[in-house]
C-alpha cells in the first residue's frame, strides 16, 4: 500500500506537479502575506473540492479504461481507493502544519495544486487512452504523452498498477 503512494510522488517528482505545486504553493503564500488572510479558509475548500472532484473523477475513467481493457480486478480498485484517500490525508496534514507554522495556506497549496495536477493528467491520459480524445483540445494531449504512453503500456502490457 505504501509502495503504491511512494510511486505516486515519484511519478509528480517526473512529471513536475510537485514543482507545480510548489510555485503555486509560493503565490498562494505572496497572497496570504499581503492580506494577511491567516489561512484563507474558504480558499482551503475550492481547493479541496477541486482536488476531491479531478481524483473522483480519475478514478472514475480510470475504472473505465481498466474494464474496457479487462484488466479490472477489485482488489486494484480498493488499492486505489486507499492511496486517494491517503492524499487527500496528506493534503490535512499539510493545512495542519500551515496552522502550527502560521505559513498561512504555502503547504497545504504546495501539496493540494501537486495532487490536482497529477491526478488531471491521469485523468486526460484516460480519456485519451478511451479514445475520447476526439472531444477534447489535441495539443492537451501533446502535453500529456509520456502520461499517455504509460497509461497504454500499462493496459496493453498487463502491468497491474
Amino acid at each position: 500500500m505504501f509502495s503504491n503512494v511512494n510511486d505516486v510522488f515519484q511519478k509528480m517528482v517526473a512529471n513536475k506537479s510537485l514543482m507545480l505545486g510548489s510555485i503555486t504553493g509560493v503565490i498562494g503564500a505572496f497572497f496570504d502575506a499581503v492580506f494577511q488572510a491567516k489561512g484563507f479558509i474558504l480558499m482551503h475548500v475550492y481547493i479541496a473540492s477541486a482536488l476531491a472532484i479531478i481524483v473522483f473523477l480519475d478514478y472514475l475513467v480510470g475504472v473505465r479504461v481498466a474494464k474496457k481493457n479487462d484488466k479490472y480486478q477489485s482488489n486494484i480498485g480498493i488499492d486505489a481507493v486507499i492511496r486517494d484517500g491517503i492524499i487527500f490525508l496528506i493534503v490535512v496534514v499539510g493545512w495542519i502544519f500551515d496552522q502550527l507554522l502560521g505559513t498561512g495556506a504555502f503547504v497545504f497549496a504546495v501539496l493540494a495544486f501537486a495532487f490536482i495536477y497529477h491526478n488531471l493528467q491521469s485523468f486526460a491520459a484516460n480519456l485519451y487512452v478511451l479514445g475520447w480524445d476526439k472531444y477534447f483540445p489535441m495539443w492537451l494531449f501533446k502535453i500529456l504523452e509520456s502520461e499517455i504512453n504509460a497509461k497504454i503500456k500499462k493496459y496493453n502490457k498487463g502491468e497491474d498498477n
